[in-house]
């Protein structure tokens, strides 16, 4: 407790800057909370091994369309510990060029918008460079709703 000659007013104070403390706290969590990503607005395509490591997939928006969606790469080793040195290229037909994704932190996330085309399937392919690694390439179908 806070001795002052002003005695319950120092008390005051100190009770008021805990309430906007507790209230900027609460704030920050709700705002973490609103950014998370609850899975609705993605689509899962799930994972496969490359070497020692693990690579999942997911799209954005949920369901894929005809045309340009975000194509998220997550690559993980050994305990599940983020792979964040890696180069990661992906492309949704074989007539296209491969496009670099872009790592998303260190975290072993990376980020692409991707031309998906026209027509109800496609195979995302997914090309992985790391170190001396043999370069690996995996294969993800993908079911697109036609455009809007």
């Amino acid at each position: 407790m806070l001795i002052s000659s002003r005695g319950r007013k120092a008390e005051g104070r100190l009770g008021v800057q805990r309430s906007k403390r507790l209230a900027g706290s609460v704030l920050c969590a709700a705002a973490l909370l609103g950014c998370g990503n609850s899975g609705s607005d993605s689509t899962v395509l799930g994972s496969q091994p490359w070497g020692a490591y693990e690579v999942a997939v997911e799209i954005r928006p949920s369901p894929p369309h005809e045309g340009h969606n975000e194509v998220v790469v997550i690559v993980s080793g050994e305990h599940h510990r983020p792979i964040y040195d890696a180069l990661v290229s992906v492309r949704a037909q074989q007539t296209q060029p491969w496009v670099q994704a872009i790592e998303d932190g260190h975290v072993g996330v990376y980020r692409r918008a991707v031309n998906f085309g026209h027509g109800p399937t496609v195979t995302l392919e997914v090309q992985l460079q790391r170190d001396q690694d043999p370069t690996g390439v995996l294969s993800f179908p993908v079911s697109l709703q036609a455009a809007p």
